[in-house]
């Protein structure tokens, strides 16, 4: 299974401004990825990612997890596990997490400063491929959101690596009317997708080859993220800035 860690932060998830105290790390690595979009690709299955949630607020904090679907794959279930660490958390169902939107673990764990919790996600493609996007809030005893992550799971089935080839050129940006997106030895089934920071799509077509023209004049000013997505699996996503 291949893992791309995108290298933008999202504003919109990492809460800065409020000095919550709460860094999250996948387990195993010292980056902290608090407002970030992780990236899973791989072959349909149970995928899964594990993160260290730390508290450094400089006092004990109460934290429990709600997970929200920012884009649902039809036909797949998510779940996930919670708490100070593997042996003690707690870990819900399929049965019991995937209906609900948003979802909130029912059980808090007391964090002491300086410890780190268990939250273990997963996405369970049941033969389904393509791509389903969870955001992953650490929330405290008030239900407040300290800080979050999102997971992007993209699963292939039986699709040559070297059939994903594609070579993309995006331009300009910032972009103001037009934002030209090139597409070389691309073949097929290349489609562009651009959300905004809310993660609701505002443009979404298939490529041809050649230079694609996208009107973007009628779009807000702001942050914006396009994927290129070919046979259902994400090849890159980058930010793109649109300033009229």
């Amino acid at each position: 299974m291949r893992k791309l860690i995108t290298l933008f932060s999202l504003g919109f998830l990492a809460f800065s401004g409020q000095a919550q105290g709460i860094e999250i790390f996948l387990t195993g690595e010292d980056v902290d990825v608090s407002g970030t979009v992780v990236n899973i690709d791989g072959p349909e299955g149970d995928m899964h990612q594990d993160f260290d949630v730390k508290n450094i607020s400089g006092g004990t904090l109460t934290l429990r997890i709600e997970r929200v679907k920012i884009i649902e794959l039809a036909g797949t279930e998510d779940y996930l596990c919670w708490g100070a660490n593997p042996e003690t958390g707690s870990c819900y169902s399929a049965t019991f997490v995937a209906p609900l939107n948003p979802f909130i673990s029912p059980d808090a764990s007391d964090m002491e400063d300086g410890s780190s919790g268990w939250l273990s996600t997963h996405h369970t493609t049941l033969g389904v491929s393509g791509c389903a996007q969870y955001r992953y809030y650490v929330i405290d005893e008030t239900d407040a959101r300290l800080d979050s992550v999102d997971l992007m799971f993209c699963s292939t089935v039986g699709i040559e690596e070297e059939n994903l080839s594609v070579e993309v050129k995006a331009f300009p940006n910032p972009a103001s009317n037009v934002l030209n997106v090139n597409l070389a030895n691309g073949g097929q089934n290349v489609k562009f997708e651009l959300v905004n920071v809310l993660g609701e799509s505002v443009v979404n077509l298939t490529l041809s080859e050649g230079q694609n023209a996208i009107n973007v004049d009628k779009l807000p000013n702001g942050i914006y993220f396009y994927s290129i997505v070919k046979n259902g699996t994400i090849l890159e996503t980058k930010k793109l800035m649109v300033k009229h």
